[in-house]
């Protein structure tokens, strides 16, 4: 796999303020850094980290800081919840977090817009950095399943990537299932892709240095919304960036499915069937690209991309297949396996040093990919 980056860029990091306690946790994400090794295996090769600390480097054993996020916000069991309530819990859940875990960078300016649309209006969070225009713009897609989360869900993702990645970040609210079914998740993405490419001058971004992110659910509309947008006409996306995301929902077999889909590990292979029920009108809808990308037959015109998976995450082996996939048809792709952590990990930065390697990559690859396309 060819890989476009030339660090996890942990040197961003140096910008935080170093007192006592943040001066011990680089320490661990440095040697989460040189703890780093590339891998090849059968049909993808990809990057992967190890958790920091030296008693569990080698892989295998889930990061026990993790225990501690599960006891303070435990994940539901989504087959005991209506969507309704299963939103209010999620809501509930991210409230506590997001006190838990964010820091408020004051100069990362936030608005909250809605932008007008024939038969309705889009919600849409916008993070601005203190940057001199024009800066590149990275459109943001929350997960949950395609049923439940919000723009505050990604509310610390979304500052990170603005502030490291030095870029405008545009998270969407897009319609969620069961009331709204596919494909208007994938609608109200390429409505606000439009939106962005007409608009970004006006807000101080370049739309020609524009990608698009996302994180499980989310990172399935991401990479969907960039081949819809090729087939469609649209400007170039410049870059996409996975975080766990779902690429095959017609045959969730695999041996990651098998291992760590019974349940203990952040997601299930039960609740996965499930959403399928929740956000398709019909079972066959599995097997439509849009769907399942993985199943994809021509993904030429999409742009490089960045995948991050999880050790423990059912979902790991769908997505380096498909960036194995990506890296067959030509497309520059850097698939990063980040040990000890399960899935939805990148959403607890300043907590997982793991989570903080990625989101630092992620932002590194902001830079570069913006970098070389300007």
């Amino acid at each position: 796999m060819e890989y476009i980056l030339p660090s996890p860029g942990l040197s961003l990091l140096k910008e935080e303020n170093e007192d006592k306690s943040k001066i011990e946790y680089k320490r661990r994400l440095e040697n989460l850094d040189k703890c780093a090794k590339v891998w090849t295996t059968p049909g993808v090769s990809f990057m992967s980290f190890y958790i920091a600390d030296p008693a569990h480097l080698g892989g295998g054993r889930l990061d026990p800081r993790l225990k501690l996020l599960y006891s303070i916000s435990p994940a539901p069991r989504t087959q005991e919840l209506s969507p309704v309530k299963e939103r209010m819990r999620e809501k509930k859940r991210v409230r506590i977090l997001n006190r838990f875990l964010v820091h408020r960078d004051r100069t990362v300016q936030m608005d909250d817009l809605l932008i007008p649309g024939e038969d309705r209006t889009i919600p849409v969070r916008i993070y601005k950095p203190s940057l001199l225009s024009p800066c590149p713009i990275l459109i943001y897609l929350h997960g949950g399943g395609w049923v439940v989360g919000d723009v505050n869900q990604s509310d610390p993702v979304c500052r990170r990537l603005a502030k490291q990645g030095e870029c405008i970040v545009i998270s969407i609210d897009y319609r969620l299932a069961p009331e709204n079914k596919f494909p208007a998740a994938l609608e109200d993405s390429l409505f606000v892709l439009d939106w962005v490419f007409k608009n970004g001058v006006k807000m101080g971004g370049d739309p020609a240095r524009l990608g698009i992110a996302g994180g499980s659910a989310g990172g399935t509309l991401a990479t969907v919304a960039c081949l819809s947008a090729f087939q469609q006409g649209y400007p170039p996306i410049t870059f996409q960036i996975l975080f766990n995301p779902v690429t095959n929902l017609a045959k969730m077999d695999t041996d990651s499915h098998r291992k760590y889909g019974g349940g203990g590990f952040g997601i299930t292979t039960q609740a996965l069937r499930r959403r399928c029920e929740q956000y398709l009108e019909a079972e066959d809808q599995r097997y439509d690209p849009r769907v399942s990308p993985l199943l994809t037959e021509d993904l030429r015109g999409l742009p490089p991309a960045l995948i991050l998976t999880a050790e423990f995450d059912p979902l790991r082996d769908e997505a380096e297949e498909y960036a194995a996939k990506l890296e067959d048809t030509g497309i520059k792709v850097c698939c990063v396996r980040y040990l000890g952590v399960t899935h939805g990990f990148f959403n607890f930065g300043g907590f997982l040093p793991q989570a903080d390697a990625a989101l630092c990559e992620a932002a590194h690859f902001i830079q570069h990919a913006s970098s070389s396309s300007s």
